[in-house]
C-alpha cells in the first residue's frame, strides 16, 4: 500500500504545475456547478409546489365561492376547473388493498403474474417446474398490479357514484385541478 502511495505522490511531482493549477480549477468549477444545480432544483420544487397551491386550492376555492366551473378571459384564455382522480396504492397497503378488491367484486383490476426464480446449481428443478407447468399448459410467473390508468378510472367511477370506497387504502386522493388553455 505505501509503494501505491509514494508512486502517486511521485506522479503527481511530475505534472506541470500549470495542469496541476487547471485540473484544480475544472474540479472547483465542476464542484461549484452541482451546487448550482441543487439549488436551482430546490427552487424549482419550490415553484412547482407553488403552481400546486394555486391551480389545486386557490383557483378552485374562488371558482367555488362564484359557482364557476369554467370562464373565459377577454384575452381568449379559457379557465376550466375539474375534479381530479389520484390513486396510488403503497406498497404496504397492497395486500389488504387487492384482498378489499377482489372482496368487493372489482378482483378483475387485480393482474396477477406468476414467475419463478431459481439460484446456482438448481437447474433441475427450475426444468421440472417448468415442464410440469407446460404439460398443464402453464407458464409461470407471479406479479400483482393494478394499472393506474384502471384505479385512476375505477376511483373516479365508484366516486361519482357515491360508493364508499376506503380512499387511505387505496392511496386515492379526490382534488381539483385547473386548466388554462390559450386559443
Amino acid at each position: 500500500m505505501n509503494e501505491l502511495i509514494n508512486q502517486m505522490a511521485k506522479d503527481a511531482e511530475t505534472i506541470p504545475e500549470d495542469n496541476m493549477g487547471k485540473i484544480g480549477a475544472v474540479a472547483t468549477d465542476i464542484a461549484e456547478t452541482d451546487d448550482e444545480i441543487s439549488k436551482i432544483k430546490i427552487r424549482l420544487k419550490k415553484k412547482e409546489d407553488y403552481r400546486r397551491l394555486l391551480s389545486e386550492e386557490v383557483l378552485p376555492s374562488l371558482f367555488s365561492e362564484v359557482g364557476l366551473s369554467e370562464l373565459k378571459l377577454a384575452d381568449g384564455r379559457k379557465i376550466k376547473v375539474s375534479e381530479t382522480y389520484r390513486p396510488s396504492i403503497k406498497i404496504e397497503n397492497r395486500k389488504a388493498a387487492y384482498a378489499w378488491l377482489r372482496h368487493n367484486g372489482f378482483g378483475d383490476l387485480v393482474k396477477n403474474q406468476v414467475t419463478c426464480s431459481f439460484g446456482r446449481n438448481e437447474d433441475e428443478k427450475a426444468s421440472r417446474l417448468i415442464s410440469d407447468l407446460s404439460e398443464k399448459g402453464l407458464e409461470p410467473a407471479q406479479r400483482e398490479w393494478v394499472e393506474p390508468s384502471t384505479l385512476r378510472a375505477f376511483v373516479r367511477e365508484q366516486y361519482e357514484s357515491g360508493r364508499d370506497l376506503p380512499m387511505d387504502l387505496l392511496g386515492a386522493y379526490v382534488g381539483h385541478k385547473t386548466t388554462i388553455k390559450s386559443e
